[in-house]
This record gives structure tokens, sequence and C-alpha cells, in this order.
């Protein structure tokens, strides 16, 4: 089976600095005066390039809180710490949930794969790596009866489960891809 990646947001992949500036001069050329790309100064490209990193990013939130507000889903994966990986997960209700999981990490990348829908990151100690997944009816019900406990084994078995949890398949929900 061929492997379908779609990347929503990666604030390590920005666009490169010639080509914001390509985008400058000819968007706002005649506007601020330039005759050639060489009069942009420096500071303004590396301005737009954090606004359009910053407006990709604010799209991107905004969409996955509207996917977030419909189910609850379950985050596990590695997160790198000085003393080695460590495994854990948290119940995703919000998009403060999630963002509380992430908040650490200095790049983030989000991306579906085949319907997972993945978040790798990047920060002072090392790398973080998680799946979510979207719990089905009888993945709630079990989780609650176990309080949505912060528990390894309810974790795994719910991530590992049909019955439990389901491919999010953020890609298709959101924006039509399949």
């Amino acid at each position: 089976m061929k492997t379908k990646t779609t990347v929503f947001y990666d604030d390590n992949d920005v666009q490169s600095f010639s080509s914001v500036k390509n985008y400058l001069f000819e968007t706002f050329a005649e506007e601020e005066g330039w005759v050639s790309e060489d009069e942009i100064p420096d500071c303004v490209v590396f301005h737009e390039m954090e606004e359009q990193q910053r407006r990709d990013w604010d799209n991107f939130r905004a969409d996955l809180e509207y996917l977030l507000e419909k189910d609850c889903y379950l985050l596990t994966g590695t997160c790198g710490r000085w003393d080695g990986p460590s495994r854990g997960g948290k119940f995703i209700r919000s998009i403060d949930d999630l963002l509380d999981c992430i908040r650490h990490l200095d790049f983030v990348k989000f991306y579906d794969e085949n319907g997972h829908f993945y978040i790798s990151g990047h920060h002072h100690d090392g790398s973080d790596s998680y799946e979510m997944k979207r719990l089905t009816k009888k993945g709630y019900e079990f989780a609650d009866r176990y309080y949505f406990a912060k528990d390894r084994h309810l974790h795994r078995t719910i991530m590992n489960n049909n019955f439990y949890s389901a491919l999010p398949r953020v890609a298709e929900r959101l924006y039509g891809v399949v």
C-alpha cells in the first residue's frame, strides 16, 4: 500500500528567504518604490516570513479546534527527556488539552499518514513523537469507567482496539483529502 502523507503544519519548514523576497517585490514594489529585490530590507523579509508562519498556524489551529470539539481523542507517544525517552498518554477533549502536551516543543509538525494523525517535535532535551486516535462510543464508555485515568495499560488497550478507537482521518475530515 502506498503511503499517503499530508502535512498540515510544520514550523520547521518555512519558505526560503529568496522566495519570500520575490513575493514581497512582486506584491509591493510599486507601492514601496523598490526598483529591485536588493532594495528590500532583510528585516522586512524576516518579518514577512514570521507573519506567513503565524497565519499558517492560526489557520491550522482553528481547523484543529473545530475537529477536537466534536469527539474525545487519546494522544500517546514518547517525550524525549535528558534521562531517556518517556512514554505516556493523555485524553484530549479540547485544543487546550492538546497544546498543553506540546507547549514545550521548539519545533512541531502535524501530519496525517494513511488516516493516522501524528505529531512530532523537537526541544532542548530531545524529540517527541505522538499519535492521536479518536475514541469510539465504546472507547469513551470504557475510558469513563476508569475515570479517564493516566494509565498506560488503559491507553494501550484503547489505542490497540478498533472497538475503542478509530483512525481520526484528519486530512479527510477537515479538507476532504483521501
